[in-house]
């Protein structure tokens, strides 16, 4: 076949109606056709270089060229089973690749220029491989859906916003002893060291005659975040939106102008965001891991601590907030005592009927969504699954209080 009869097959693809009317969408299938072809199957930096102007991409760190590619393959698809029903040629991104692949219908034998291989993408942190495995297994297996969340919902402020939503993790603090005596190196978590700060903090105590400490360069992620990870995708997906992932640990402040924010853990994990906490109606204890909650109306505080064992029957608190960043961006955050009120807090924000049911609750509490609330979660579960939930306190909250005015 030649270079003209692709082009005529993938102009014929591009003016259907169920390719749709995407000049990006047009231009990147015509893309990967002309690399292919040339046996020059791209990367992802490649892509969002020649296609989207990025030159600065960093795959490790974005979702975007998976997302519009799996996208196209849908559009492929929806083209075969419509007005290309009776194509006697039909291209097809095989997934894991860029490559394009025609084949005749009926016909298992490929055009040339679909025997080279691809270079698979190896993750280099946790959490971005934890991301990618479950993107691909959650894509394999599930049909995109459509209108997960609603556009004039709680996620409104995040479908309509200009800036790149970050997935920002809350990652265990941990700190590694070389004993020199017996030869011997360990890694330690300690529940009450969360930070670098709290490390410097308590380094006199846990010091000992030949035992070097130090800080690693990586950090440990919990179990759930697997889950939290799997069910932001399949929002994000559902809405075609792109996000970028971090890790509490990796997290540069400086990041905080650029982007909305999606925070998810533990409440002792989450970093710079506990800022919240000095201008809201509750409080962190993290000695004690409880939350407090300043009732104004009857002038006392109300301790919120989980009670039971993590690892089987137990009651946990998850808490949720949205309040505004330092630059006209949005912060969401979910958290939790233990994980488990972390995962249900994120599951009330990912699940649809759960969803549906807070976003009730606020209407009929305050007559509207408000744009700013904090809502508080008593949480049962078991083995660190949570099993059923309920709203403990639900209160709006004015724009007006600035979470970063005070130190962080």
């Amino acid at each position: 076949m030649k270079d003209k009869e692709y082009d005529a097959i993938v102009e014929k693809i591009i003016k259907t109606k169920s390719f749709g009317r995407s000049n990006t969408y047009a231009n990147l299938l015509r893309y990967l056709v002309a690399s292919s072809i040339k046996n020059d199957v791209p990367k992802e930096t490649t892509i969002a270089a020649d296609i989207f102007g990025k030159t600065t991409f960093d795959p490790s760190q974005s979702t975007l060229i998976r997302v519009y590619v799996y996208n196209l393959r849908k559009k492929l698809k929806a083209y075969y089973q419509n007005e290309g029903r009776t194509d006697a040629y039909i291209l097809r991104i095989p997934k894991g690749s860029y490559r394009i692949e025609i084949s005749k219908k009926h016909n298992n034998k490929t055009s040339p220029f679909t025997k080279l291989y691809s270079k698979p993408w190896l993750a280099t942190m946790l959490i971005l491989l934890l991301a990618s495995v479950l993107t691909n297994f959650y894509l394999t297996g599930q049909k995109k859906q459509i209108g997960l969340v609603s556009e004039q919902g709680l996620w409104k402020d995040l479908l309509h916003s200009k800036k790149t939503t970050m997935v920002v993790l809350g990652d265990l603090f941990i700190y590694t002893e070389r004993d020199s005596t017996i030869n011997l190196d360990r890694n330690i978590r300690d529940p009450q060291i969360n930070s670098k700060a709290d490390f410097e903090k308590s380094k006199s105590n846990l010091a000992r005659p030949g035992v070097d400490i130090n800080i690693p360069t990586y950090s440990l992620l919990i179990q759930s975040s697997s889950i939290w990870i799997k069910n932001l995708t399949e929002i994000f997906f559902s809405e075609d939106k792109d996000y970028t992932i971090r890790s509490i640990s990796r997290f540069n402040p400086k990041e905080l102008q650029d982007h909305d924010f999606i925070v998810v853990g533990m409440i002792k994990t989450l970093g710079i965001f506990k800022a919240y906490f000095k201008n809201s109606d509750f409080d962190f204890n993290p000695e004690e891991d409880e939350l407090i909650y300043n009732d104004s109306t009857n002038k006392k505080k109300i301790r919120y601590k989980p009670s039971g064992n993590p690892d089987s029957y137990h009651t946990d608190y998850g808490f949720m907030a949205k309040f505004p960043g330092p630059n006209n961006n949005t912060v969401y955050l979910l958290g939790g005592i233990w994980d488990t009120g972390a995962t249900q807090s994120l599951k009330n924000f990912t699940n649809h009927q759960l969803l549906e049911s807070l976003t009730k609750t606020m209407k009929d509490k305050f007559g509207e969504l408000p744009q700013y609330y904090e809502v508080l979660f008593e949480v049962n579960g078991v083995d660190r699954m949570e099993l059923s939930s309920k709203i403990v306190h639900l209160n709006k909250i004015e724009k007006t209080r600035d979470v970063w005015e005070v130190g962080s």
